[in-house]
């Protein structure tokens, strides 16, 4: 009998689980877009669309999961964080608080796709269900044809919901599905029970977010489609609201699958207080997009939640970002552009240095005692 084993013998005898976290994006420099946080590692899960196959999104599952928020959020950050365009094609009027939140005129949808930031909102809700049908076809005719004439490198997002299948035979949409990678313009969409969407559908979709579905055709048809295991099937049965399974598909040929636990949305109308002599309150999306330019992407979500605990201070604000990277000489700009005045920034500014330099101090006397102490210790 062997009494002993090598450890390559050993090594095989363990099963190590994968740890489904979020790919490096190919190209850092790509601009990108906060979704959420990874559940096993906690990490920021940002959406690079030109790292991946194409642009398009599918957002998928139960009423009441988390899609209509992800939607909303994700058309947030892009304008504001990207400078991406948006043609919304909303047939039941949802999407109207998103759309003035990011100024979208009620122009034609050939208009986004020009070398300005434009965005379209296209509000069917008031017509019949027949009329939403025929604009909403004529509007991705429209967008189809724009986008092979146009000029302009600027990605261009289309967004409409589950009314999608109303539409599904219309030649634009199948064009943008097809094509729309190669001219930077991507198509987001949602479906209840993904196994009434459309191969063509399923087969063109680089980013796919499932969020809590129990329905056995649905995740029946996630296994067949994205190739996922029982685990996974299993985990999608039982995630919590807000939570989603994300599968993207990168040009690389790699393909991610891992769990976004905390969505780390947008809502319309949230504001956050920043107070000082003038006080100012300023959309989430607008701190999102300071927090973004200055500091990065990855200090969003502690940042935002330190912001919105308390109105934050103004002087508290700029040591907060510079404590999290921000560059000193670019901070005072950027909250001019916002409307602060030069003589609250002034004195913001000199009481966040005080500050920094305070903790520093502080910080610095802590470890000479801890050192010290060590000497001591290793004296004896």
């Amino acid at each position: 009998m062997k009494d002993l084993i090598s450890s390559h013998e050993a090594s095989s005898l363990i099963c190590l689980p994968s740890q489904s976290e979020p790919d490096i994006c190919e190209n850092a420099d790509h601009e990108g877009m906060l979704i959420g946080l990874s559940e096993r590692l906690n990490l920021p899960v940002m959406l690079h669309p030109q790292d991946l196959v194409n642009p398009h999104m599918l957002i998928c599952g139960m009423t009441g999961g988390g899609k209509t928020f992800l939607a909303r959020s994700i058309i947030s950050r892009a304008h504001a964080q990207c400078g991406f365009n948006f043609i919304v094609i909303d047939f039941t009027g949802e999407y109207s608080g998103i759309a003035g939140a990011i100024g979208a005129s009620s122009s034609q949808p050939q208009d986004a796709f020009g070398k300005e930031q434009c965005s379209v909102y296209i509000d069917l809700h008031s017509l019949s269900e027949p009329k939403k049908i025929d604009a909403a076809s004529n509007a991705f005719d429209a967008a189809a044809g724009a986008m092979r004439s146009r000029r302009s490198s600027r990605q261009v997002f289309i967004l409409i919901d589950e009314a999608w299948k109303l539409i599904e035979k219309n030649r634009g949409l199948e064009t943008i599905i097809r094509e729309g990678r190669k001219y930077s313009v991507g198509l987001i969409t949602s479906s209840q029970l993904l196994h009434d969407t459309s191969q063509s559908i399923l087969s063109n979709m680089a980013t796919i977010f499932i969020f809590k579905t129990t329905n056995a055709r649905s995740l029946d048809t996630f296994s067949k489609s994205f190739g996922l295991s029982d685990q996974e099937l299993a985990r999608v049965a039982d995630l919590d609201r807000g939570s989603c399974i994300a599968i993207q598909l990168r040009r690389s040929g790699a393909r991610s699958v891992f769990v976004i636990k905390n969505i780390i949305g947008i809502r319309d109308t949230e504001q956050i207080s920043i107070m000082g002599r003038i006080s100012m309150k300023i959309s989430v999306t607008e701190f999102d997009a300071l927090v973004a330019d200055l500091c990065g992407e990855g200090k969003i979500a502690a940042l935002r939640e330190q912001a919105q605990a308390s109105q934050i201070g103004l002087a508290d604000l700029i040591r907060a970002m510079m404590e999290n990277g921000a560059d000193r000489r670019r901070v005072l700009p950027r909250l001019q552009r916002m409307g602060f005045s030069n003589a609250e920034l002034a004195d913001a500014f000199s009481a966040a240095m005080h500050m920094v330099e305070s903790r520093a101090s502080a910080r610095d006397a802590t470890n000479v005692a801890a050192a010290r102490m060590g000497d001591v210790n290793g004296s004896k």
